[in-house]
């Protein structure tokens, strides 16, 4: 049975650490890119892995919650509204980049906004995972 829920919280820790990679590769080519049309398609292509990431968490963090029998604590009341915040934080960028005209030199506040939004998005993985075990 053990061997069960650490398989278990393993299935849904990996897809955490690969969406945090995801938004740090993110935000090196933001910085990194100088094509605008590039940095724009790229955006767009990724937020295909982005979603499956997130849905991949969401799923296996509401599948451990049934398995073990849990009910809702701090900890898990954190998580749900980190995995809110980390959606509606990527459809504000996501939209942002949709509507966004490469070539335009608004196109680096564009930038900038989508950087913003990278690093709260990376500073809500990273508060979730390093303060939620230590929550009961």
């Amino acid at each position: 049975m053990e061997s069960m829920e650490h398989t278990m919280l393993q299935l849904h820790i990996w897809p955490v650490v690969g969406l945090g990679l995801l938004v740090l590769m993110n935000i090196a080519v933001i910085r990194m890119q100088k094509d605008d049309r590039r940095v724009k398609k790229y955006l767009r292509i990724q937020a295909t892995a982005w979603t499956t990431l997130m849905s991949m968490i969401v799923f296996t963090g509401a599948a451990i919650m049934a398995y073990m029998h849990l009910d809702f604590s701090v900890k898990i009341v954190l998580m749900i509204v980190a995995a809110v915040a980390l959606s509606s934080l990527e459809l504000r960028r996501h939209f942002l980049v949709k509507e966004a005209r490469p070539g335009h030199e608004c196109f680096d506040k564009v930038r900038e906004k989508a950087l913003r939004y990278y690093l709260f998005q990376l500073l809500w993985i990273v508060m979730i995972g390093g303060f939620a075990p230590q929550l009961s």
